[in-house]
């Protein structure tokens, strides 16, 4: 398979965090027809009593390799799917962690005063997440009668910010409410936003971190009309092409390759802000188990349960960060 493999480069290494020290395993019993969320490092902070980060200090974020075995009390299917590895979802949490230390410091909050606790961002995976952890899984284990034990003590919050809305009425402001607007942070899909219009920021229920950091940083990086290759007012392209009676086409060709836009696309609310199948399997009669191997970028992912309700478990082999698996 390849996880393990992939474990077992990270670890010798030196690149992957050992997991083998802690309890891995994670058990869970999912509901058919339904679509749930996994935190790998809230349930691994209950199962192992101790607090687990998603990224470091210094917000670069962690991923898991993991390998997911379904057993299906019938014909059923399971999809995975989590944030993409990309370096925009990397630079998108280094930027708010950076930020976020800046809005508690403008508001005299000192390092030491953010909580034990509360020293690095946890987002949601999307904004259909809940931030209250109604749609979040429950590992869980078998009491020796054989019921169901959930494991769910402790508390885990998920990262919230706050801002001044910008309107341009102030008696609007008064009308929305307040002057402050507190929101949460999810990874993929748009921000959600309510009561704005285009020129002001309006509410926000929930922002998306790749999103915003699209409409924050990414501009076209290629060079306008104005700025093309044209003929002789190139010498290097002269020079290189002397002799040869393709020149014009040449300098067309140039001149194409000049206004190329990136090989992916660049809309700020576009491809980069979706979450990406990591994994995909149904069960019959005859084969009732799915197991494959996933990586799962901060530990969160969605879940979508086929007919029949089932068994799940989860063994996590090995965490890594994110920019050394790209």
């Amino acid at each position: 398979m390849v996880v393990p493999l992939l474990h077992l480069l990270y670890f010798y290494t030196g690149l992957a965090s050992p997991i083998g020290d802690m309890e891995n395993n994670l058990f869970y019993q999912p509901i058919a027809n339904s679509t749930v969320y996994l935190n790998l490092a809230r349930d691994l902070s209950r199962v192992n009593s101790k607090n687990e980060e998603i990224t470091t200090r210094d917000c670069h974020v962690y991923g898991y390799m993991v390998d997911i075995k379904l057993t299906g009390l019938g014909p059923t299917a399971l999809t995975i799917n989590s944030a993409p590895n990309s370096w925009k979802m990397r630079n998108a949490f280094r930027k708010f962690h950076a930020y976020r230390n800046i809005m508690f410091k403008n508001a005299g909050v000192e390092d030491d005063e953010l909580g034990r606790y509360g020293k690095t961002i946890r987002p949601l995976l999307d904004p259909s997440q809940e931030a209250d952890g109604t749609l979040d899984l429950v590992p869980a284990t078998f009491e020796s009668d054989g019921t169901l034990w959930p494991i769910d003590g402790g508390e885990w919050s998920y990262t919230t910010l706050a801002t001044t809305p910008i309107y341009t009425d102030a008696a609007q402001i008064i009308a929305e409410s307040g002057w402050a607007d507190e929101f949460n942070l999810h990874i993929c899909e748009e921000t959600a936003v309510q009561g704005a219009s285009a020129d002001e920021s309006g509410y926000y229920k929930s922002v998306g971190m790749i999103h915003a950091y699209n409409v924050d940083r990414m501009e076209p990086v290629t060079p306008g009309f104005g700025e093309t290759v044209e003929g002789p007012s190139n010498p290097l392209a002269a020079l290189i092409s002397s002799g040869n009676q393709a020149t014009g086409e040449v300098l067309e060709i140039a001149i194409e390759q000049e206004l190329e836009t990136p090989p992916y696309d660049i809309v700020d609310a576009g491809d980069s802000i979706q979450t990406l199948v990591k994994g995909f399997g149904a069960s019959t009669a005859e084969m009732p188990n799915i197991r494959f191997s996933a990586f799962l970028p901060a530990g969160l992912a969605r879940l979508t349960f086929g007919t029949s309700n089932s068994l799940m478990e989860v063994n996590v082999l090995g965490k890594v960060l994110c920019k050394d698996m790209a």
